[in-house]
């Protein structure tokens, strides 16, 4: 700010120091997205370079950063307020393009690394979107999806242990006594056998990127399906994701494992996915090249493939690409009756008014009970 010169003001309109903030939260967001913008002149930040003193390759030593992904967006302010304009034009196609991985890279607004960077602010893409995008069903959700960004981060506001710590203390240490470093990277490689969560990890790592689908399968195969400890896979997105504000990436993984202890289990079926996302295979192949000779049919479950098939394909299932790491159906049964056997307890602590708040509970916008 001294080497700027400039003053600055509070711009993310969340409620802070209130021993009850979510009483009233909905009127207040509302009332902080209709304000009048900031009167500002661009040239008093208008600078060529600010001498911080911090060496980036340090950084990256220090933080084990991947310096590279492709498919990165231009950054900067001006490509945001492209990108914004441009997604307005086309919010009518939304609402279909966010559950594909192929659609949803060109289909959702792209506008999440310019929320994350403060190149464009909720309040700012809020207003265009009000004023410049027609109403419809693609206006409504996309908005909505306004909502939710500041709803998590109140979240973390509310609770900062949401970073490192599960918000139900019945499900602390949940698969901790479970921890396979070996499944967790066979996960984090994309070599899991699971072909849509494959090719998302491999996609996550190049690219910096995944839509929100694909987010949550891959999450909830890593804590439901493999039983690995939460914090080891929520750390790993927000190492690589380009767009990853830490309240709504831990948030949202705590909310996709259960580990709230309401609504319940999330339990994305790895198989289903490839067929209803991506049953041409333009995905996974596209990520998994050692299965691009498979027949599409056979991408759910690459494992049933006839040997005939495999021998036909020269596709050969435990040498080009492996046996899932583990047993789906067996796992899932088993992950589900140790939550069943945890989730009573779990809900009772919710009546404690200190965890429901810590949990955002007590209100917020209509949908919060049920996006938790």
């Amino acid at each position: 700010r001294e080497r700027l010169g400039v003053r600055f003001v509070d711009g993310d309109g969340l409620v802070r120091d209130d021993d009850r903030p979510r009483r009233g939260w909905k009127e207040s967001v509302e009332s902080w997205l209709a304000a009048d913008p900031h009167d500002w002149d661009p040239r008093a930040v208008a600078v060529e370079r600010i001498d911080t003193g911090i060496d980036p390759g340090t950084v990256a030593d220090a933080y084990d950063v991947v310096g590279e992904k492709s498919m990165v967006p231009t950054g900067g302010r001006e490509a945001g307020r492209d990108r914004l304009k441009s997604f307005t034009s086309r919010i009518g196609e939304y609402p279909g393009s966010i559950s594909s991985p192929v659609d949803a890279r060109d289909g959702t607004s792209g506008l999440s690394p310019y929320l994350r960077f403060g190149c464009l602010s909720v309040r700012e893409v809020h207003r265009h979107v009000d004023e410049h995008a027609p109403d419809g069903r693609g206006k409504s959700m996309f908005v909505s999806r306004l909502f939710w960004n500041l709803h998590y981060r109140q979240k973390l506001v509310d609770w900062p242990g949401w970073l490192d710590e599960a918000v139900n203390p019945v499900m602390r240490g949940f698969n901790r006594d479970r921890h396979d470093p070996e499944l967790v990277e066979a996960w984090k490689a994309g070599k899991t056998g699971f072909p849509m969560v494959d090719a998302s990890m491999r996609s996550l790592r190049e690219t910096g990127w995944l839509n929100f689908r694909m987010r949550a399968l891959c999450a909830s195969v890593y804590f439901h399906v493999l039983q690995q400890p939460w914090l080891i896979g929520a750390d790993h997105f927000h190492e690589h994701l380009i767009d990853s504000v830490a309240a709504i990436n831990y948030t949202q993984w705590q909310s996709q494992c259960g580990l709230v202890g309401r609504p319940g289990l999330r339990l994305y079926n790895p198989h289903k996915q490839v067929r209803d996302q991506d049953p041409d295979g333009e995905f996974i192949t596209r990520w998994v090249p050692e299965l691009a000779e498979l027949p599409a049919e056979y991408l759910p479950r690459p494992a049933k493939a006839p040997l005939a098939v495999q021998d036909d394909c020269g596709v050969r299932i435990g040498e080009d690409y492996p046996y899932p790491v583990v047993d789906y159906e067996a796992a899932r049964l088993e992950f589900r009756d140790r939550y069943a056997a945890a989730y009573p307890r779990a809900a009772a602590r919710l009546a404690d008014e200190t965890v429901a708040r810590r949990a955002s509970l007590s209100g917020g916008i209509g949908g919060a009970a049920s996006i938790a």
